[in-house]
């Protein structure tokens, strides 16, 4: 049986979608969110590249880096509701994250601001920031369930003084896979003179991204995660009023000539990621994007509420799924945080024994998982999950 409270899974977009990827079928793969995974065919362009590069290093990597990179850029640019000359490009988002913050000039009594559901690389490169420059750090607890997207804006504010600087927030969180209203956010920071930096680190595809409608003065996306992009592929955005003072992490040889020429040249790196990352996004222009993110959210909100009805257990966001994108986080059976030493010791013993790649983890001292919904998934893979954690937990 495979309905869930009710509903039944989304029809797949294609017949045999698994097949476009390289993924191992002897593995039950469930966790796209933290990496991504390149289909085959953009990986031939990528390698292609990559050869091409190899062939004439020199040529391409000083000389025609404009050549390589400028499509890619446009093309990304558009995606994203921004314009190519405001759009930088890193290896990921956390480096996105970190290039903010290393420019910024934080003094004594500054507070950077978060929510607790930040994600953990960048909780420690805001603590480590603030530990070098005298300033504060602080993050506040917005405990599960959240039955409202405004609770976040409300935990957030209700915490902002006159010596916040920087307020950074998660437009679709890590731990807890819940979309948070960035865009009520940027509001309110704006009307307090606060600085607004978004991790969206798992928004371009999940999300019809418009970065300038947010209002934010910084943004940072994944392009490898959820348009499929080679591992390395990034960008970040910044503000008209801001660009200039942002840098990246390699200072190069192009310091104060301009934002674009200086994520352009970070020193010796592989720029066939960002390079291919306009193809990874026309991939999934043959199903329609429109197609694939209903497609996707439907098959995350089926499996939510499958999870949640055979492990008897309460959600942790709207019942609507209005939080919801590709991911869902749901808690699971208590039982198994008496069998196991630690969340990651049970997701060792899924992927090791039962060959299913899922991540678990702790939030507000519950034990969760967290599945993934892409093309390539199939309902029976979050049936399967859902049988074999329930063994495990002895029920």
């Amino acid at each position: 049986m495979l309905a869930a409270a009710g509903s039944s899974p989304p029809a797949p977009l294609a017949e045999d979608l698994a097949s476009l990827w390289l993924l191992d079928p002897a593995v039950t793969f469930l966790n796209h969110g933290s990496f991504g995974a390149v289909p085959r065919a953009l990986r031939t362009a990528f390698v292609a590249l990559q050869e091409r590069i190899e062939a004439e290093p020199v040529e391409f990597i000083d000389r025609r880096l404009g050549e390589l990179l400028t499509p890619a850029r446009t093309r990304v640019a558009t995606f994203l509701g921004i314009e190519p000359d405001a759009l930088g490009f890193v290896t990921n988002a956390t480096e996105g994250v970190n290039a903010v913050l290393r420019s910024l000039d934080f003094a004594q009594g500054d507070e950077l601001l978060t929510t607790s559901h930040v994600y953990n690389a960048v909780r420690n490169a805001m603590s480590y920031r603030a530990r070098q420059t005298g300033a504060t750090y602080v993050e506040v607890p917005v405990p599960l369930p959240i039955r409202e997207p405004l609770e976040v804006v409300r935990a957030l504010t209700s915490r902002m003084t006159a010596r916040t600087r920087l307020v950074v927030v998660d437009q679709v969180t890590s731990p807890t896979a819940l979309i948070f209203p960035v865009e009520t956010l940027a509001a309110e920071c704006r009307a307090r003179g606060i600085e607004l930096l978004v991790d969206g680190a798992h928004a371009p595809g999940m999300l019809d991204v418009d970065v300038d409608a947010i209002g934010c003065t910084y943004w940072t996306g994944n392009l490898h995660k959820w348009c499929c992009a080679p591992k390395g592929a990034a960008v970040l955005w910044v503000a008209p009023e801001r660009r200039g003072d942002i840098h990246p992490l390699a200072v190069s040889h192009f310091l104060g000539e301009g934002f674009v020429k200086e994520f352009d040249w970070q020193g010796t790196r592989d720029v066939a990621a960002w390079s291919v990352s306009g193809q990874a996004i026309e991939f999934f222009e043959r199903f329609g994007w429109e197609n694939v993110r209903a497609h996707n959210r439907a098959l995350a909100a089926w499996a939510h509420d499958l999870l949640c009805e055979r492990w008897q257990v309460e959600p942790v966001s709207p019942p609507e799924h209005t939080m919801l994108g590709f991911m869902a986080t749901v808690r699971l059976p208590h039982e198994l945080a008496q069998r196991f030493a630690t969340p990651l010791d049970f997701q060792k013993t899924l992927y090791a024994r039962e060959r299913i790649e899922v991540p678990i983890l702790a939030f507000d001292g519950r034990w969760h998982a967290r599945v993934s919904a892409q093309l390539y998934n199939r309902p029976e893979e979050y049936e399967r999950l859902a049988g074999v954690v329930l063994r495990h937990a002895g029920r």
